[in-house]
């Protein structure tokens, strides 16, 4: 059995499998943080100008003019906002219900893909841990095969030398690929931060717009 295992020890130290893996793990977390980045940056637009430009379109009731404005600002307070203006006839609560179907859609759409930063974060280090079992087996393997006189301590060095370089190279993954990850949940928060201002903040002045009209009824 620890033949065998020595075996699958010397097969990986020759075609370096465990540093391919984790140099694969690496470009797909770095694709991931630019992607997730780009769109991001993409969608997060200024709330505060947005809403500057809506409040006298939606005070005077001229909602066709807030889509306009919501379709040309683009991004995922808009595309709420956007929900309840579409609905601003109905009752507050079916205003609600509509901004938060539509900001559920919104934050899942911002953390798509994210959490595969967590878990190349949790994996790489698993995986050079691997790497380093599988060189000391080969070791002492070596070891067991040949005499401890014989056995040189270059011989024992190198498989030592392969084991500790996969588990560095899985923290070096590991840690970027940590922080990374909170950046992309920070700015995600901070989106949805904006969301919530900003749907409570149209919801309050399609609310007056509708008290207003009831009273000129």
């Amino acid at each position: 059995m620890s033949g065998i295992w020595t075996q699958i020890g010397q097969l990986v130290a020759d075609w370096n499998m465990i540093i391919v893996v984790i140099a694969l793990c690496s470009v797909i977390g770095v694709a991931v943080f630019i992607e997730r980045l780009a769109y991001l940056r993409r969608v997060d637009k200024d709330t505060t100008r947005l809403l500057i430009r809506l409040r006298p379109a939606i005070q005077e009731g001229n909602i066709a003019s807030a889509l306009e404005i919501c379709q040309e600002t683009g991004g995922a307070v808009s595309n709420i906002i956007r929900a309840g203006l579409t609905n601003h006839e109905r009752s507050r609560e079916d205003i609600m219900k509509a901004m938060e179907l539509r900001g559920t859609i919104e934050i899942a759409l911002l953390e798509k893909h994210a959490r595969i930063l967590s878990v190349l974060a949790h994996v790489t280090p698993l995986i050079g841990l691997l790497g380093t079992v599988l060189g000391f087996i080969r070791a002492f393997g070596e070891m067991r095969m040949s005499s401890l006189v014989e056995i040189s301590a270059t011989q024992i060095g190198e498989a030592m030398e392969f084991a500790l370089v996969t588990t560095a190279a899985g923290l070096v993954v590991a840690i970027p690929a940590v922080i990374a990850y909170n950046l992309l949940v920070s700015r995600i928060e901070s989106v949805a931060v904006d969301m919530r201002a900003g749907a409570s903040e149209v919801i309050d002045l399609i609310s007056e717009g509708q008290q207003c009209t009831s009273r000129r009824n």
